[in-house]
């Protein structure tokens, strides 16, 4: 599958070089050509998947040919490695608490899958993660990407303006080489 700039000015890019770029060089964001339409069958499975095999069938239309089915799998029993449970509130009616990450935040799920893709692909390069944050966004990149080869993470905060839990969540990881006030 092929990925097209939101400002129509730059080519088309692999899923891989979406991943790697981060943005379009016209500056626009990186956005599908296509959404595909998950099957009957993958619906009709759905009660009997774990969370891993469900991120696995969403995403292998979007990833195309950038990784084997292995280590796609890899990559989502990577990222859901902690529970998210699906709470009923109310009748026939549910939803996912993704705050049980390891950060406490929904942006868990998305900055450990950023981070296990980003790594894969950046083999043969370094690749540095630049995030400015209030607090969240923070948190969830740095424990995401910490420890994974071939990336490193900055995280830009404003001082005294995050909480203090929040700051201790991107401040103790380990494997700080500077820290500016």
């Amino acid at each position: 599958m092929k990925y097209y700039s939101t400002n129509h000015k730059s080519e088309d890019v692999s899923f891989k070089e979406a991943v790697l770029k981060s943005m379009a060089d016209d500056k626009g964001l990186y956005f599908p050509e296509e959404i595909p339409v998950l099957s009957d069958t993958f619906f009709k499975n759905l009660s009997g998947m774990s969370l891993s095999e469900i991120g696995f069938h969403f995403l292998k239309p979007y990833v195309a040919g950038a990784l084997p089915d292995g280590e796609l799998m890899a990559v989502m029993e990577n990222v859901f490695s902690f529970d998210i449970p699906l709470i009923e509130v109310e009748k026939d009616k549910f939803a996912l608490e993704l705050f049980h990450g390891p950060t406490l935040a929904f942006k868990d799920v998305g900055a450990r899958t950023l981070a296990q893709l980003l790594s894969r692909f950046s083999k043969d390069r370094k690749t540095t993660i630049l995030v400015a944050t209030s607090g969240d966004t923070g948190s969830a990149v740095a424990n995401g990407f910490y420890g994974m080869p071939n990336v490193d993470v900055v995280v830009l905060y404003p001082k005294n303006k995050v909480s203090g839990l929040q700051e201790k969540q991107f401040t103790t990881l380990g494997k700080i080489s500077r820290r500016w006030r």
